[in-house]
């Protein structure tokens, strides 16, 4: 069972609402590419997790503190033999190992993702000694993505390749585990302790002014240029249709996560979403999603 479910970084959320209104630099388009598809490999093992049962407890996306040192757990599963570490990378594509040396075939070299795994295996160990708990770990390299080849790779039970996995999954679910309150206080004890994002996590810096701003299509991610038609907007370059309603709260959602600190008002919402829904529209949806706060020029939306 899964008892903590997978949500976006701040950070990713933050660079999918400024991908298509800002002209990243290749730095930063790059690191926005990765955190969305290490995302994406992240979702598809989530979906092997959802078969197993409530004899499992598996949390997603912790990011914990041991003695200043911060480490990220992609998925940590819960049973009653101990604990299993999993981190999952989502490569694509031809890559060798060299001795420590992990490379693609293109001559890109990585960091060494065993070495990370170890990092991560030994402050999780530490992190519970601390607080007088004793659970055996076992930490994987899980590697999902299905036209990933690994050349070189030594006999190690810890890489779990494309090929391996669902027989991987089969095996782990066949494991007998029964859980008791022990194991339940364990999650509740690292829900409490997980942190929501990394203090310093790198955003690049941007501007209200330096913005597309409109609505983008939440199919092929262009912007609308045509005015609603009978409550409906339709994408000139895909021709989906979409409600107005929620194509204005997607919007404003956007609005809220690259600039937190800005109140919502009518003005500001159909600034916005400009040229594409007129002040009446604008306010209509406000009115009817959300609670007006203050009277006249200086009311605002919650």
């Amino acid at each position: 069972m899964i008892l903590k479910p997978r949500i976006e970084s701040p950070e990713l959320l933050i660079l999918r609402c400024l991908s298509p209104r800002k002209q990243l630099v290749e730095k930063d388009h790059h690191y926005y590419e990765n955190l969305e598809k290490g995302f994406e490999g992240e979702k598809k093992f989530d979906e092997l997790l959802e078969t197993f049962t409530e004899d499992w407890l598996f949390l997603n996306g912790l990011l914990l503190e041991h003695n200043n040192s911060l480490f990220q757990i992609d998925t940590l599963g819960i049973s009653q033999e101990g604990l299993y570490l999993f981190d999952v990378k989502y490569y694509e594509g031809d890559m060798s190992i060299d001795g420590e040396l992990w490379k693609y075939s293109n001559g890109t070299v990585l960091k060494n993702p065993l070495h990370q795994l170890q990092r991560c295996e030994s402050l999780l160990s530490r992190f519970l000694q601390d607080k007088g708990l004793h659970f055996p770990i076992k930490a994987y390299l899980v590697f999902n993505h299905p036209h990933f080849t690994l050349y070189g790779a030594p006999r190690n039970p810890t890489i779990i390749l494309p090929t391996q996995l669902q027989y991987f999954m089969k095996k782990l679910k066949s494991v007998k585990s029964v859980l008791n309150s022990s194991h339940k206080k364990l999650a509740d004890m690292i829900l409490t302790a997980n942190l929501p994002s990394y203090p310093n996590a790198y955003i690049p810096k941007y501007e209200y002014s330096d913005l597309t701003r409109g609505i983008i299509c939440s199919s092929c991610g262009s912007f609308l240029k045509s005015k609603s038609h009978f409550g409906k907007l339709t994408c000139q370059h895909c021709l989906h249709v979409e409600q107005l309603d929620s194509a204005a709260l997607r919007s404003l959602r956007e609005f809220q996560i690259l600039f937190p600190e800005r109140k919502v008002t009518t003005n500001a919402l159909f600034d916005w979403c400009s040229p594409i829904l007129s002040k009446r529209q604008v306010q209509k949806v406000l009115s009817e999603n959300f609670e007006r706060k203050g009277h006249g020029k200086y009311s605002y939306y919650v």
